[in-house]
């Protein structure tokens, strides 16, 4: 949580912190999608995309959201303001075809802030409930300004003027920028900004969760294997929980969506959903064939990196063998429930224990295509079939002539030889 700590004049020149999370380039300022924000608060409109307001004013019991001016991007008098909002802490509210000089009294109205929009798009919007304690933006009718700019002026004194209503997470190198200038020159400018719960999404608890296992290899690339925290918005109901995580094989960032050890107990339903609290407590549990299965193949859409070009990984009876590494060409989806999904690639084939695999796609074996999830007897499977026939190539069934699920018996590699049936398969994606 950021916590601003001054009383001081706040320019209208941004105050932003930068990371990896912003959906709003701050292109305005001349920054780039290279150069995102965490936070970013200002008197004027600093990214083209972003169509909020910049503040929400008080004056007296009531409350309105003032909008940049059409023209200047600034708080201004020509601003369009919201109808009248009754708390301070309501949701944001429109603006109407009314500017803020309507609601302005030259001589008389003050208005200070309740909120400061971030407009880096992450919702990371600074308050203060207290009206006393409010920074001022208009005195007696007139906008604060510094350099004929509009301006914040801190003059209470508290010492917690506005502060975050999120957490603001720092993942990897980032840095804080504020400008400030002392209404005196006794007044005191140090400590300006200063951190309350900065958290870095290294994954290691439920608090500092990061998106994937991919995601946490790319900021801390000393992760080691095991298991980690994610969280994201549209999977568990958006409260984090536990993945395991193989931060090795191939530069690692790999989350694990499948474990299979047994055909018994596989259904078609929980083939995309079983024991999701993670069941594995090390990287023991994870490669035993004693443990319990496991699947969240119905939340990998939302762990790969990206929609196309995310990878997936295979391997059986042992870690990295008899399986390999793909690249999915097409935007295509780990619950697709046809055998469309063919454009893959092959990056690394497993043989055993590590060495580079020998084997071919086989209508008995691997077949190249996505796995995908099929409502017969396979049911994940790279098979243009799922039952009746050859559906070799399979991760996941309750046939119970396989010890977890029919593999590779054609198109074997020399000198690993061909797996038929091995006692573990795992499926992981990147």
């Amino acid at each position: 949580m950021k916590q601003l700590k001054f009383i001081i004049l706040i320019q209208c020149i941004p105050f932003c912190f930068t990371t990896v999370l912003a959906q709003n380039t701050l292109d305005k300022l001349g920054l780039t999608s290279a150069t995102p924000a965490a936070s970013s608060y200002s008197l004027r409109k600093m990214s083209t995309t972003y169509s909020g307001p910049l503040a929400r004013i008080t004056i007296g019991t009531n409350y309105y959201d003032v909008y940049p001016d059409i023209t200047s991007g600034l708080f201004a008098m020509t601003s369009k303001i919201s109808s009248v909002i009754t708390t301070y802490n309501a949701a944001v509210a429109v603006a109407s075809a009314n500017a803020l000089s309507t609601i302005i009294t030259p001589g008389t109205t003050t208005a200070t802030v309740a909120i400061w929009y971030d407009q880096s798009g992450n919702a990371n919007n600074v308050i203060q409930a207290t009206t006393a304690n409010q920074p001022r933006v208009i005195n007696l009718g007139t906008i604060e300004t510094l350099n004929g700019m509009p301006t914040l002026r801190f003059v209470a004194a508290s010492s917690n003027f506005m502060e975050s209503v999120n957490n603001v997470n720092i993942a990897g190198a980032s840095s804080v920028n504020a400008i400030s200038r002392s209404i005196s020159s006794s007044a005191n400018t140090a400590n300006i900004v200063t951190t309350k719960g900065v958290t870095a999404k290294d994954g290691l608890t439920a608090a500092t969760a990061s998106t994937s296992a991919y995601q946490i290899k790319q900021d801390f690339p000393s992760a080691t294997d095991g298991l980690y925290w994610i969280q994201n918005a549209n999977i568990n109901g958006g409260v984090a929980f536990k993945i395991y995580a193989d931060m090795t094989t191939d530069g690692g960032g790999w989350t694990l969506i499948m474990k299979n050890s047994t055909y018994v107990g596989w259904t078609y339903v929980n083939a995309i959903s079983l024991n999701t609290s993670m069941p594995f407590s090390s990287t023991a549990d994870v490669t035993s064939t004693s443990t319990v299965n496991y699947s969240i193949i119905g939340w990998a859409d939302y762990i790969k990196k990206s929609a196309s070009g995310f990878q997936y990984m295979i391997d059986a009876s042992s870690r990295k063998s008899y399986g390999g590494i793909w690249t999915a060409n097409g935007t295509y989806s780990f619950i697709n429930s046809n055998n469309s999904q063919t454009d893959v690639t092959i990056n690394t084939k497993f043989g055993l224990n590590g060495s580079t695999g020998t084997w071919a796609y086989a209508d008995s074996g691997v077949e190249q295509r996505m796995p995908w999830y099929s409502d017969c007897s396979g049911y994940i499977t790279t098979s243009t079939i799922c039952n009746g026939g050859a559906w070799w190539g399979t991760l996941c069934t309750n046939s119970s002539g396989w010890g977890t699920a029919p593999w590779i018996s054609a198109g074997c590699g020399s000198p690993e030889g061909c797996m038929g049936s091995p006692s573990i398969i795992w499926y992981w994606v990147r």
